[in-house]
């Protein structure tokens, strides 16, 4: 399901947006040196906490989402990855947020050691187009933490 690009791709992502908010914010720096030299002190707050609310909020906005992303991208190519066979049962119509990703939440029934059954969740990131299955259908599922990783029927 992941490759090597998809986490290239992020991280050129994110380099190009960190110069865009690098850009306005070198500028403004040569503003706030201009007004050091010349003792303008009003100016000087002004620009510093313009600079200040451009760093927090385009971080905030523009970056940590990607970054959140890089992080569980990494965790999936190269973390501790699981793997359990279980049936489907369902997955959700509706999109949350965990731990900053994007994902629906799919729902699996295990089977214990002595033959029962109980449910397990783990999460299918949205951004990844989900195969058609049928409820019972038998998976082969390896994951990252709760994370999907790889899905495949058997």
């Amino acid at each position: 399901m992941y490759t090597e690009q998809d986490l290239i791709a992020i991280r050129a992502q994110q380099k190009k947006r960190w110069l865009t908010l690098a850009v306005p914010c070198m500028v403004l720096l040569c503003g706030l040196i201009a007004s050091l030299v010349v003792r303008v002190e009003w100016l000087t707050s002004l620009i510093t906490i313009i600079i200040g609310v451009i760093l927090i909020a385009g971080y905030d906005l523009f970056i940590r989402p990607l970054h959140r992303y890089d992080v569980f991208l990494r965790n999936a190519l190269h973390g501790l990855v699981r793997e359990t066979q279980c049936e489907y049962h369902s997955i959700t119509r509706t999109e949350e947020r965990v731990e900053g990703v994007l994902c629906r939440t799919m729902t699996v029934i295990e089977y214990e050691d002595d033959g029962q059954p109980y449910e397990r969740i783990f999460y299918f990131d949205a951004l990844k187009p989900f195969p058609q299955l049928e409820q019972g259908q038998k998976l082969r599922v390896r994951f990252h933490d709760r994370s999907v990783v790889a899905l495949e029927c058997i």
